[in-house]
């Protein structure tokens, strides 16, 4: 028995609806939201002494690598423009103080090629629970990706956009920012400066219940501020986390589009950037209003799109199975999974992969093992099975870009 998927999608759209009447509240300028702590969680301790380790070992490692340490401290910096702010390591006020430990990770950019992740996941000890532990886990409100990318397919102007740092544009409430705080140093130059103590002033990215506040928060705002309008019905259903993708039947649309969207937003605070579209008009009005992306291809939700040619393309998996790779069920199916296809477009390439794993799983004589393994290194990565894939292109409008009159 247990609970079914129908009871446990109306207790989360229960908490959902709870949750924004009384823990997300419009000020003024932005949105402001509480933490959803759990009604009952053990007592979450300050971490101050492992927080502080850790940031110590993060600033040496730093600063062996020849500006780093100032391109992390400049990361720091910038967010001191109303996302964290500086305190007082005694003011508590009886609230609740956590200090949260953080880290780079690298990132495929040049021009930014670190991001920082605050590990909410950090633990003292044993004995008491991490930030998380005490942050209700519920999931996000997601669009189902087949549906948005079926609807990105759909009319003849495709247009993609995302949310300017769309989780540090949502407030979080004064009560909670102490369980927030971080340390870093007080003089980027000096590697042993006083660590000064920070606090977030918005909801960071590290947190699990982060994604679910900022889904609940633009959803109350489209839904409240929309006035049912298209544009906000559009806005609704094509979000997916900060981006939106849409599509439309002509340019006239997409423009009115362009100007809605970004009104709408803009009403809570958010500011939608990087538009681009298959649409020269609607590219030529975001590069004057200097929010075009310029790269002509791009990443849409795990695919690539040649925003000039209008193609929708698989990225070429990297598989790695070699005459020195182990060959096991595990291996076989990470590299089989390597392919992301939600609209299943490569489900008749996909499928060999599928169907050999079932035969693994029902041959487990010795020289059926062996015929296998050479199978896999072979059938599976000689031949053009998965090395074609990025070479598939494909954004066939699903609906005619004309009216059609029917004959009498």
């Amino acid at each position: 028995m247990g609970i079914n998927s129908k009871e446990l999608d109306q207790e989360n759209e229960d908490y959902l609806k709870t949750y924004q009447n009384t823990c997300i509240e419009f000020q003024g300028v932005q949105y402001i939201a509480k933490l959803p702590w759990k009604r009952e969680h053990d007592q979450l301790p300050t971490n101050f002494s492992i927080a502080k380790r850790k940031t110590e070992s993060v600033i040496r490692r730093l600063d062996r690598e020849p500006g780093m340490l100032k391109m992390y401290d400049d990361i720091i910096k910038n967010k001191l423009k109303g996302f964290i702010e500086k305190i007082d390591d005694e003011e508590c006020n009886d609230k609740t103080v956590h200090y949260i430990p953080h880290h780079p990770v690298r990132k495929d950019s040049i021009t930014t090629p670190i991001r920082i992740v605050y590990d909410c996941s950090c633990r003292q000890s044993d004995q008491y629970p991490r930030l998380n532990d005490c942050l209700m886990n519920t999931s996000p409100v997601l669009n189902d990706l087949t549906k948005l990318l079926l609807r990105f397919r759909l009319n003849a102007i495709a247009i993609s956009t995302d949310i300017e740092k769309a989780f540090l544009h949502v407030g979080l409430h004064e009560h909670d920012r102490d369980a927030t705080r971080f340390l870093w140093m007080s003089d980027a130059e000096n590697i042993n400066s006083k660590l000064v103590t920070y606090r977030f002033k918005s909801v960071l990215f590290g947190a699990t219940c982060s994604p679910f506040i900022l889904s609940a928060t633009l959803l109350k705002h489209v839904q409240t501020q929309g006035k049912n309008s298209d544009t906000a019905k559009m806005i609704e259903q094509d979000i997916y986390v900060d981006n939106i993708i849409s599509s439309v039947s002509n340019e006239n649309k997409a423009v009115q589009y362009y100007i809605e969207a970004r009104e709408l937003m803009t009403k809570g605070g958010f500011n939608l950037r990087s538009w681009t579209s298959n649409s020269q008009l609607l590219r030529t009005i975001a590069c004057a209003d200097k929010i075009l992306d310029k790269d002509t291809k791009l990443k849409v939700l795990g695919m690539r799109w040649d925003v000039q040619k209008d193609e929708l393309y698989f990225a070429q998996p990297e598989i790695h199975l070699t005459s020195e790779t182990n060959i096991t069920k595990r291996e076989i199916l990470k590299q089989s999974s390597k392919i992301y296809d939600p609209l299943g477009l490569l489900s008749t390439i996909t499928i060999r992969a599928k169907l050999f794993l079932q035969e693994l799983w029902r041959e487990t004589t010795n020289g059926m093992r062996s015929y296998l393994q050479s199978y896999a290194k072979h059938g599976l990565t000689s031949q053009p099975t998965f090395k074609r894939v990025s070479g598939l292109l494909f954004r066939d409008v699903i609906l005619p870009v004309h009216k059609t009159k029917p004959h009498r």
